[in-house]
């Protein structure tokens, strides 16, 4: 578990540092505020995506140890890549195999959490895995932080592969090269035997079955989808144009800036892990998934002060404010992705989550921050009024998710009710 959580944290800095180091990029590689929008969201998502729904299915069907240890390897490559890219093609390139390495690390590693423990007792285990994604974040700021303060002056000299680099540039090369280090611990896992599903297995025995009871039940699983894509479109209007909130509304250096989001992230990372762990197991025991739904419905509109900072008094209180959709998504994800190992017949979980992962980055995660920056550039033709961008794109999001939240729960209950499928305790092999 520890192994995959540290994964879950270097895939998510090495995909989110972009989004620290905006202005020295772009003036660097000479692009514009939409191409850096293209590269926090599009350049990344296309293949992580592509090959996602690809390798879902792969993952059902082969050793994922070996298949997640490949994963690794690709995305921190490509990472270092990207810190040696020249002009915007490079970059978008390595972007884009950031993403086809990702793509492997969510249906392998949910999947193999499935098989290690029993439904009732997921809660913690999953908790735990979704803590490394939402800690990223402030660890990721914190690294940046300390990067683009050291460079400068001259902490990292003795590195000397790393000597004639800007500091954004050194942060990548770093960050590849942690990764390159992880995959070969994560060769030294061994893979749990897989074990039989719940919920919809009565019901689906094989691929083409369960494909149908996924069709059947398509008004559940369309807003169990949409309330990932909303969220997701929701929580990437702040983590990725947060950093330029700071910077250009409240006067922070980059630096400073990332340091702050760093510990603001951590901090309510933490705090909502923690409460996900003793929460959401009792939640299951006692309404189910369509509790879990119900839960995470309410997260969503919780996050809605996350896409306001801008309406902060001080930039304290907007580092506080955009960082508390963190707290939100520690509890969010971790019922999220129990409720999948809850309602998916196991011959398509790895698939499942796969269309996880196309519904919160693609169609949610790459669309906000194209958003904001479409209206920061085009509509409000001002850098400042990132806020302001942030703030519209945001809250349609979260309440969106909201209420696409609610009414998956409400079907959920219908297809319990209906078929008597639906359990938060697992069918017996």
């Amino acid at each position: 578990m520890t192994l995959l959580c540290l994964a879950q944290i270097v895939s998510t800095v090495d995909r989110g540092m972009l989004a620290l180091v905006v202005d020295p990029v772009r003036a660097e590689l000479g692009i514009s505020e939409v191409q850096i929008a293209l590269l926090q969201g599009f350049a990344f998502s296309v293949f992580y995506i592509i090959t996602g729904v690809v390798l879902g299915i792969v993952a059902d069907a082969v050793n994922r140890k070996r298949l997640l240890v490949a994963g690794i390897v690709v995305w921190s490559a490509a990472t270092i890549a990207s810190g040696l890219a020249h002009d915007f093609a490079q970059m978008f390139t390595a972007r884009l195999f950031i993403g086809i390495g990702e793509a492997v690390l969510a249906p392998c590693a949910v999947t193999i959490i499935s098989d290690m423990f029993p439904v009732e007792h997921r809660g913690r285990p999953m908790a735990l895995y979704v803590f490394g994604s939402i800690v990223a974040y402030g660890v990721g700021s914190l690294i940046i932080g300390y990067v683009l303060a050291a460079a400068p002056r001259g902490d990292l000299d003795w590195i000397s592969f790393l000597r004639g680099l800007t500091p954004w540039r050194i942060a990548f090369v770093l960050a590849g090269l942690f990764g390159v280090v992880l995959s070969a611990l994560i060769s030294l896992l061994r893979e749990p035997p897989r074990q039989v599903s719940v919920a919809g297995d009565r019901l689906a025995k094989d691929l083409r079955g369960s494909l149908e009871y996924m069709a059947q039940n398509w008004p559940m699983y369309l807003s169990f989808y949409g309330t990932l894509t909303f969220f997701g479109m929701g929580m990437s209007v702040a983590s990725n144009w947060g950093p330029m909130l700071l910077t250009r509304v409240y006067g922070y250096s980059v630096s400073e800036a990332s340091t702050l989001l760093g510990m603001g992230q951590i901090t309510w990372a933490v705090l909502g892990a923690l409460i996900a762990a003793f929460a959401v197991d009792p939640i299951a025991r006692a309404w189910g998934p369509a509790g879990k739904l119900c839960f995470a419905a309410v997260l969503c509109f919780a996050a809605l002060p996350s896409a306001n900072a801008v309406f902060a008094a001080s930039g304290t209180s907007a580092m506080v404010m955009a960082t508390e959709g963190t707290f939100c998504a520690a509890m969010f994800g971790s019922a999220m992705l129990s409720v999948i190992a809850e309602i998916t017949p196991a011959r398509v979980r790895g698939l499942s989550v796969s269309l996880y992962a196309f519904f919160m980055t693609l169609v949610g995660a790459s669309s906000g921050p194209v958003v904001v920056a479409f209206l920061t550039e085009h509509v409000f033709a001002s850098r400042a009024a990132v806020g302001t961008s942030m703030a519209i794109t945001g809250s349609a999001a979260f309440l969106l998710a909201t209420g696409l939240g609610g009414f998956a729960a409400l079907q959920l209950r219908t297809m319990r009710a209906s078929t008597g499928v639906l359990s938060p305790t697992p069918v017996a092999a």
